[in-house]
């Protein structure tokens, strides 16, 4: 199995992007400013790529919105994307220009380097960022003719204080192009990206996407202390029960990806539903059964992934119809489906919750037999469940 590396890291910046739960497709516009901007100052095209994956993932090392984005704690996401992004394939080329995207020209940032001691690539990714950042919080209020004008006295104002005179330059130039703010504003970007991708696009095998995977289950995991570990806790029930049920160890490892990425959509949730100790109220709960379907439309936007993609999602499917999100029946779901569902609710019942301790082996066992008895959740892997060795 082998992936394309730029469409992939696009798809899943959108999980980030959910995570700030506002200014959708912000990474992937960051990567079409800094892309524009590498044009413009002739960055070496065999070097573009560092730029590019550096853009979708200059974000990565942020567990909330609330927590970093804004306030001025900004070097905390930096540099816990940088560590993060060390694991991933080719990390450590693009690691230094995530953990400096957020210094200042004039050395006033958290690492008091200044000038072109700042990695180039990282001034870039900062002057995008912010641009993306001050496009959607001034667009608000004005119109497009009064926003562009606000954005170009505040980026003289900038110059030599937070950004590079001569990447601002590069910026205004590009502003004077009415395709750049169309292709800028347009509602897919990753249509507009594509055609400034370099030609030698990575490619990725099944244990990059690994790699990748437990990077991002260290999101989905991190954002509540009560679902910590429980992507990785899912994602070895999963694989040894794949391995039981006698899959061969490609699709045991495909099983494994689906059990760390199955909760990518919960970054759309808020921790208070997530953290809520008491009863879940109706509306609520609604919002919380909207995580599979994000999950499911971010990673079948990678493309050749369709069956990881649908194991993940359907980890709340029920064979009587009555799960979501599309209210799937038996004879909708195949067997690594249902063996996924039995997977999930045996980590989430032995975890400790908000509202109750984690439960023991046979408890779990004994929840999940009763739901076989009402045709719910799929009695034969509940049985190779049983099996595997916790």
């Amino acid at each position: 199995m082998l992936l394309d590396y730029f469409k992939l890291l696009s798809a899943l910046s959108l999980s980030l992007d959910i995570l700030e739960r506002r200014n959708f497709g912000h990474a992937r516009k960051v990567a079409y400013v800094a892309i524009r901007l590498a044009r413009n100052l002739n960055i070496k095209r065999d070097e573009e790529y560092k730029i590019f994956y550096s853009a979708f993932l200059h974000d990565i090392g942020k567990s909330d919105v609330y927590e970093d984005f804004y306030s001025n704690n900004t070097w905390v996401h930096s540099l816990r994307g940088s560590d993060m992004v060390k694991d991933m394939p080719r990390g450590h080329e693009f690691s230094d220009i995530i953990k400096y995207h957020h210094e200042n020209w004039d050395g006033s940032g958290y690492f008091h380097i200044n000038g072109n001691s700042i990695p180039f690539e990282a001034q870039i990714i900062y002057l995008a960022d912010q641009f993306d950042v001050k496009y959607n919080t001034v667009s608000i209020t004005m119109n497009e003719y009064r926003t562009r004008k606000h954005i170009e006295k505040w980026l003289n104002d900038k110059s030599g204080k937070s950004f590079n005179p001569i990447i601002v330059n590069a910026l205004k130039d590009l502003m004077k192009q009415e395709k750049f703010w169309l292709d800028y504003e347009h509602y897919d970007t990753f249509d507009v990206l594509r055609p400034y991708i370099s030609n030698e696009t990575m490619i990725v095998d099944i244990d990059d996407l690994s790699k990748i995977a437990r990077v991002f289950s260290n999101i989905i995991d991190n954002k509540s202390h009560f679902t910590y570990k429980h992507s990785k806790g899912i994602s070895e029930v999963a694989y040894k029960a794949a391995l039981i049920s006698g899959y061969d160890e490609m699709t045991a490892k495909k099983v494994k990806i689906a059990g760390l990425l199955h909760d990518l959509g919960k970054l759309a949730i808020p921790n208070e539903i997530l953290d809520k100790s008491d009863k879940l109220t109706e509306e609520e709960f609604m919002i919380i059964k909207s995580h599979t379907y994000y999950t499911k439309k971010i990673l079948m936007e990678i493309g050749g992934i369709d069956d990881i993609a649908e194991w993940a999602a359907n980890h709340h499917e029920k064979l009587d119809g009555s799960g979501y999100p599309e209210g799937l029946t038996g004879e909708d779901l195949d067997d690594i489906s249902r063996l996924m569902a039995v997977c999930d609710m045996y980590q989430a019942l032995t975890e400790d919750r908000p509202y109750r301790a984690g439960m023991s082996h046979i408890e779990a066992v004994n929840i999940i037999y009763k739901l076989v008895k009402l045709n719910k959740i799929d009695g034969r892997s509940l049985e190779i469940i049983k099996e595997v060795e916790l």
